[in-house]
């Protein structure tokens, strides 16, 4: 009893003893590790410009531009009764899960959010989408695992179909756990429906702050993981530590010594770098991190059996246990203009549109 009296009237001073402590040692390890810090931030703004930027920008603008214009709740009318009775939402959610297995990791966190902000949907409803609306993309399974990694694009197509899988499975089970609870819908007088014009400026504005939230995310991760990739021996621990922390490293690693089935779980996963990203886009919209946490972990190991299954049944079963390796010169899909030249346009938004905006 008076050790639990204790250790609640200090745990903030131990809490920020510990935080200074880690700091200290983060700046430590930045000073003695500052080529290998380089090399990883220059690795994860070459990932922005060439993979990133060019994949989950037009769908970040497309997804605000949906539901800002209202175009969101006419394509959902015709999925209503499914959404409704499958996964317990909105019909205005039928193109948010559509956009979030096809766009990428933050897409789906991103248009409910969307949704949240513009009063198509309630908070609760907004948060349980948010929870299993998780999915890497084709841009990342197929061309990035699939083509680079492993050479083969059927590869990235099974790992694509076993996350959608997943995806749909944890909805349902989202709606399941939650059925017996009453969650309010957003009232239509209060949905904001702008004109198509405006519309349109918004999405690339709001768009063009979410990827450089996301693309600063992935810059400070890829630093620390240059670092860890030095400090840690190659093994098993590497192979862990760098998949729990920043999916692109992770899949990589773990590729050259683990079969295909544990590289789609790291991909299902996500890592705690995509993780942050989502928490960022998702804006007021405060979701339970723990939960969020418990329902990555579910879907990677969904996405780990179903890409299990796939590779038996298209593949022999050697090749369901082997590694690839990871082609050096094709690891980052895209072009680089393309990337830059997508930057340099939310430049200009984010600084010109400003005042628009506000306005």
């Amino acid at each position: 009893m008076v050790i639990a009296m204790f250790i609640k009237a200090n745990f903030h001073k131990f809490t920020v003893a510990l935080l200074s402590l880690a700091i200290v040692i983060v700046c430590i390890m930045l000073l003695i590790f500052s080529k290998e810090c380089a090399d990883g931030v220059f690795s994860g703004i070459e990932m922005c410009i060439n993979v990133l930027i060019p994949s989950l920008f037009p769908f970040m603008a497309v997804s605000s531009f949906t539901v800002k214009s209202g175009i969101s709740d006419f394509l959902g009318k015709p999925f209503g009764k499914i959404m409704k009775s499958v996964f317990g939402l909105s019909p205005c959610f039928a193109p948010i899960l559509l956009l979030s297995v096809t766009g990428g990791y933050p897409i789906g966190a991103k248009s409910c959010n969307e949704l949240y902000k513009n009063g198509n949907a309630g908070t609760e409803e907004c948060k349980r989408a948010s929870m299993f609306m998780v999915c890497a993309g084709p841009g990342f399974l197929v061309s990035f695992i699939g083509m680079s990694i492993y050479n083969d694009k059927k590869i990235g197509i099974i790992m694509l179909c076993s996350q959608i899988l997943s995806v749909l499975i944890t909805g349902i089970a989202n709606r399941i756990i939650n059925r017996g609870k009453i969650f309010v819908t957003a009232k239509g007088s209060n949905k904001i429906r702008l004109s198509l014009t405006k519309s349109l400026v918004e999405a690339v504005y709001d768009a063009s702050k979410g990827m450089f939230s996301i693309c600063s995310f992935v810059i400070a991760f890829s630093a620390v993981a240059g670092i860890i990739s030095t400090v840690l021996d190659d093994g098993f621990v590497k192979i862990a530590v760098l998949s729990i922390f920043e999916v692109c490293t992770g899949v990589k690693t773990a590729s050259s010594e683990l079969p295909v089935w544990a590289v789609a779980f790291v991909a299902g996963f996500g890592g705690i770098c995509v993780h942050f990203q989502i928490f960022s886009v998702l804006g007021n919209l405060k979701i339970n991190k723990l939960i969020f946490f418990c329902y990555r972990i579910i879907q990677g190991i969904l996405t780990a059996l179903f890409t299990y299954i796939g590779m038996l049944i298209f593949y022999d079963t050697k090749s369901v246990f082997s590694v690839g390796t990871v082609s050096g010169s094709s690891v980052y899909g895209g072009t680089a203009f393309s990337g830059i030249a997508l930057t340099a346009l939310m430049i200009c938004f984010l600084f010109l549109l400003k005042n628009y905006r506000n306005n």
